[in-house]
């Protein structure tokens, strides 16, 4: 009996399972292709004898290794952070090995990121870039990598993007308090000039040409935060009073709204509606009364996966992938 890892080889667990090399490579690659009860040999085989899969090795001889890089914009966002999460799970279900990196919004950061992980030849890297990544670096890394972008679509570029459908998010919601009657109405976001908050203006603007309104000047928070959107729609209420409905970017813009309208002590016939374009799941820190726009990180971290999967097999898989949206209607609209 063996009594060290390093000295057991591939061939000794063939041996003592009494499968072929092949299907132990297949066990150890997490392949498909292999009946449940050769897999259960295999396994019990490498547990006594202590085989250690040297997957570093593997690697370097089919010149690709199973590790994808998720470089996440900002995991502070909860709705990122979920994302994140959700890709974690699918991919590594799906026998890969995810590493989840944070580039702190920040472009010099998302480059180091990527930069080290090809390092450690990772398969491919999953991105949501940050503001004023450069379209023709990530043109110049995906002509190299298989690579997919998520949430944010650079203009012009050729890497394939997965994304929610901001602008029916934004067209649906805004919609539906025109509907209602509403004249006086503004779109509230941080970033305006990011793409997923122009797309989401578009929206904005197309219902309400169909409403024949000339919507009031977009509001821009400094930053994603609850605190911040509060401030700004402080201030845009002082200049325009008669504001009487907001489309907000996403549900942390539009709780900000809410705390801020709340301080105004508004008559019944002054009611503010306010809806949002991006509904934040499971946050302890916001209520359940607000209209929103449903988009499922899982759906989309499923497409992704769809999408690099192409890339891997060498397909050419479609340049935008949009995922379907749907509007939940509460308290805050009505």
């Amino acid at each position: 009996m063996h009594n060290k890892a390093k000295s057991v080889t591939i061939f000794d667990v063939a041996d003592l399972a009494g499968v072929s090399k092949s299907t132990v490579s297949l066990v150890l690659t997490q392949s498909k292709k292999v009946s449940d009860k050769s897999k259960q040999k295999v396994l019990k085989a490498i547990d006594e004898l202590g085989y250690v899969y040297n997957r570093d090795a593997a690697a370097m001889r089919s010149k690709r290794s199973n590790l994808i890089a998720v470089v996440i914009n900002d995991l502070t966002d909860p709705v990122m952070a979920q994302l994140a999460t959700e890709l974690g799970l699918i991919l590594n279900n799906e026998g890969f090995q995810a590493v989840i990196v944070s580039s702190n919004n920040n472009v010099e950061q998302q480059t180091q990121a990527i930069n080290k992980l090809k390092e450690y030849n990772a398969a491919g890297f999953i991105i949501c870039p940050v503001t004023n990544t450069c379209t023709q670096w990530l043109d110049t890394l995906s002509s190299q990598h298989s690579v997919v972008t998520l949430m944010q679509e650079l203009a012009f570029s050729n890497a394939p993007c997965v994304l929610p459908d901001y602008k029916k998010a934004s067209h649906i919601v805004s919609m539906h308090l025109l509907s209602q009657g509403v004249i006086n109405i503004a779109f509230i976001g941080s970033n305006l000039q990011l793409s997923s908050c122009l797309t989401l203006q578009h929206g904005f603007n197309t219902a309400c040409a169909q409403h024949s309104i000339s919507p009031l000047n977009a509001i821009e928070c400094g930053e994603n935060s609850a605190l911040s959107a509060k401030n700004a729609f402080a201030q845009a209420y002082k200049s325009t009073p008669a504001i009487n409905a907001i489309v907000c970017a996403n549900d942390i813009i539009a709780h900000g709204v809410l705390a801020s309208i709340n301080t105004l002590n508004l008559a019944a016939n002054q009611r503010i509606k306010v809806v949002s374009c991006q509904q934040v799941k499971n946050s302890a820190l916001l209520d359940d009364t607000l209209t929103s726009v449903a988009i499922s990180t899982h759906e989309i971290a499923k497409r992704c996966l769809l999408v690099l999967q192409e890339l891997l097999q060498n397909t050419a898989p479609p340049v935008k992938t949009l995922v379907n949206v749907n509007l939940q209607i509460k308290e805050s609209s009505q």
